[in-house]
């Protein structure tokens, strides 16, 4: 009788365990006090303390388990009363996008000849039609299936027995140790072009020439690793076979994808928007054609502002690689505040008969905007869009460009869309007919707990969508603060003032020097060509896959933990003195802090009284004084952050790891979004130059006079400050006339000791 070499899956009922939670409720095994319920049909990417939230209203719960891919979960009540109130209560509802089902948990069986009902769902990927054991999703994650291949028996050979058992299997007595791992006699065979996948490696060969894991060290080449019987070795033959073949062949899906698409975009104008297009028409040369949204501007006229868009310094790398890029760019203009966007009767019969795939970044991004210009700009300009993509005879895909801060009065915000504090309808209709004082006046009580009105008007969007975009191919991106580009086209690209560009702008011409807000509090900053990437991922996958359901992208960096808002101006401050700017008034300082009295002190003694006294010097010398508006337009930009850099927020970014799996490899190269080799250092290195060369548009060949300027303004610095010092200790200490000589004569002696000490130190480094 051959020996098994595994252990049999079979066991009493007593000792059985389940991977999943099965319910007692109905069973013969029911445990006093524990009812379980089931809930069906949430929607994607929901946490399990939204759930907790959502069903400890109706009594106290002993556990809330929610599935890998949040399609289904389980709640268990201590009372039978309770549950079922649960059941009467939530069956039904409405829970972010979808409408639950509520019902009692049915114990788990065993049975595999039950009939197969294509309308289960897996509780992997959430997908229907197939189970969690067949899920693509679970293979893609490395994760064998566990099913027999119909094509071999049950043994394998006379001496193995193999049955379906989750204990590993044993492997042979190894032939010999090679850096002290062990050498298995069994190897499969290599694969390669020179050798033409009819080649073993002799006992020479791997000695001399392989590794333990199977690589050929001198060649580079990949051996199959050592399997415990003959029918794995065939079968994996086949599959590293098969693996190299498509390797040497494989193409980006995304670009194979975009040929011969056309692609409608919004806000093209802006810091997202262009850095999209010029993605695009760089990475996916074959586009059929791009159109742009583009509204006249103070005198300029459409064409004349696309083509010093496609001028700028961002479109030089693809210029050299494709000089006629611009051909397949083309300018409509309208305005998302217009009726139908504005656009003329061509244009949208142009749109609606040729338009596949809708970016839509157009937004006022202005946090203390009007709530009535904000409601026009951000939340009926969707309405707008939507009716537009409902005409459209070919679209594929819509990408929607919201914040991560939309719902920032949570603080644990997952990947669905939250019920609005009020119903958008109600406050379209009261924004077209309430008079803009009394508007004005109410905005405070409108927008609740939320910050501002960017915030709040992106909230009410994304539900907009919710009710009235499920028959459309539609995705949504939450980016966190956009910051300058990581790597591509060009590192540290910045062409505005928003976010941490204008921090680093203001602290480099030493007009910022504080800020409310928290060193340890997380800084959420994501470079723009990675929100890019990902949107440009998501438009392939919602074209390809077809969700049912809306689903949410977080394109963040908090997750990882590793930058906060005290390192950040520690890196600023570092990379600006090397890349100083011109004409600074002082030299670069920023620090935090979470007192509102020490932060008004500091304020005032470092930043508003120097822009009195330099607004002094220039009436004197006859100019326009202008530091202390230009210190109270830095105040109340600078205000707008206070909310974002005093607290911390956790996105959870489960959506767009699985967009991720979903891609190849090529395509995760070619469009880039995972942030786990960022390295924050270098990245403000690159941001502060990149301010300095396309935001200011500053020589960079003057850098080293700056610096000198940047030591100047120190050492001035530094005696002012010690002068200050002095006259407050002598008038504490020293009153009498005597005393003071002697004080001022040290004080001489002193000055004079750190200006030659100061002055050779800066001979030395130069």
């Amino acid at each position: 009788m051959p020996r098994s070499c595994s252990r049999s899956r079979s066991s009493t009922p007593s000792t059985r365990r389940s991977r999943s939670p099965v319910s007692d409720h109905d069973s013969g095994n029911e445990r006093p006090n524990e009812y379980r319920i089931h809930i069906a049909e949430l929607p994607q990417g929901v946490h399990e303390s939204e759930v907790r939230k959502e069903f400890q209203r109706y009594g106290t719960l002993l556990d809330v388990w929610v599935a890998g891919a949040s399609c289904f979960a389980f709640v268990v009540y201590k009372e039978k009363e309770e549950a079922q109130k649960a059941i009467d209560q939530m069956d039904g509802r409405s829970f972010g996008s979808n409408r639950l089902k509520v019902t009692w948990a049915r114990p788990r069986t065993r049975n595999r000849s039950q009939r197969y009902d294509p309308n289960m769902r897996c509780y992997k990927c959430g997908q229907r039609g197939h189970f969690s054991r067949d899920c693509e999703r679970l293979m893609t994650e490395g994760r064998p299936s566990r099913r027999r291949d119909d094509n071999y028996g049950r043994y394998s050979s006379s001496n193995n027995r193999y049955s379906r058992s989750r204990s590993p299997a044993r492997l042979p007595a190894p032939t010999y140790f090679r850096h002290g791992m062990p050498m298995y006699p069994s190897y499969s065979r290599r694969y390669d072009d020179y050798m033409g996948g009819n080649y073993y490696p002799s006992a020479a060969d791997r000695s001399n020439g392989h590794d333990y894991r199977g690589r050929d060290r001198e060649r580079g080449t990949r051996l199959t690793p050592p399997s415990t019987s003959g029918r794995y070795n065939r079968r994996l033959r086949v599959f590293f076979s098969v693996a190299i073949m498509s390797a040497s062949t494989e193409a980006s899906a995304i670009i194979e994808y975009f040929k011969r698409k056309s692609i409608f975009i919004t806000g093209a104008t802006g810091f997202i928007g262009k850095q999209l297009v010029e993605k695009l028409v760089r990475s996916c040369p074959d586009i059929e054609h791009i159109y742009l949204l583009v509204r006249p501007k103070r005198g300029h006229a459409v064409k004349d502002r696309v083509k010093e868009l496609l001028s700028s310094p961002l479109f030089n790398t693809v210029r050299e690689m494709h000089p006629n890029f611009d051909d397949k760019i083309s300018a409509l203009q309208g305005d998302i505040l217009d009726p139908n966007f504005g656009l003329s009767p061509a244009d949208e019969n142009l749109l609606i008969e040729q338009c596949q795939v809708v970016f839509h970044s157009a937004a006022t991004v202005r946090f203390q905007e009007p709530l009535r210009l904000a409601i026009q700009m951000n939340v009926a300009s969707v309405k707008k869009l939507l009716a537009l993509c409902h005409k459209m005879k070919k679209l594929q895909s819509i990408v929607h460009v919201s914040t991560a801060y939309a719902n920032c009065n949570r603080n644990d915000v997952a990947e669905m869309i939250y019920p609005p504090p009020i119903q958008p309808a109600k406050l379209l209709e009261a924004s077209e007919w309430m008079d803009d004082h009394v508007f004005d006046a109410l905005t405070n009580k409108i927008i609740s707990d939320r910050p501002n009105t960017y915030t709040f008007t992106k909230a009410l969007a994304e539900y907009i969508l919710s009710q009235e975009a499920k028959d459309l191919p539609l995705a949504i991106i939450r980016p966190s603060i956009v910051g300058s580009s990581w790597r591509e086209p060009i590192p540290g690209w910045v062409d505005n003032y928003n976010g941490p560009s204008g921090l680093v702008v203001a602290t480099g011409k030493g007009m910022l020097r504080t800020m409310l807000g928290s060193n340890n509090a997380i800084a959420d900053i994501v470079p723009v060509d990675v929100c890019v990437n990902m949107m440009i991922c998501i438009a392939w996958y919602t074209a390809v896959k077809q969700p049912k359901n809306i689903p949410v992208y977080h394109c963040c960096t908090g997750h990882l933990g590793t930058l906060t808002w005290g390192k950040v101006a520690e890196y600023g401050l570092h990379h600006l003195a090397t890349n100083s700017l011109e004409n600074a008034i002082s030299y670069p300082h920023l620090q935090f802090t979470e007192n509102r009295f020490r932060y008004h002190y500091l304020r005032v003694l470092q930043e508003v009284i120097p822009a009195f006294i330099l607004d002094c010097y220039m009436r004197v010398v006859g100019r326009k004084p202008m530091f202390i508006k230009l210190s109270d337009r830095i105040y109340k930009s600078v205000r707008t952050l206070d909310f974002f850099t005093s607290h911390s927020w956790l996105f959870p970014n489960d959506n767009s790891v699985f967009l991720q799996n979903e891609m190849s490899d090529i395509d995760q190269k070619i469009f880039c979004f995972d942030l786990k080799d960022l390295d924050w250092f270098q990245y403000w290195n690159n941001y502060c130059m990149g301010a300095k060369q396309y935001l200011l548009r500053e020589d960079v060949s003057r850098t080293s006079k700056c610096i000198k300027r940047y030591k100047r303004l120190k050492r001035l610095q530094n005696i002012l400050y010690f002068t200050a010092i002095a006259f407050i200790i002598k008038s504490i200490f020293f009153k009498s006339f005597k005393f003071r000589r002697i004080f001022v004569i040290l004080f001489r002696i002193m000055f004079f000791a750190l200006s030659a000490i100061a002055r050779k130190i800066g001979l030395q480094r130069e």
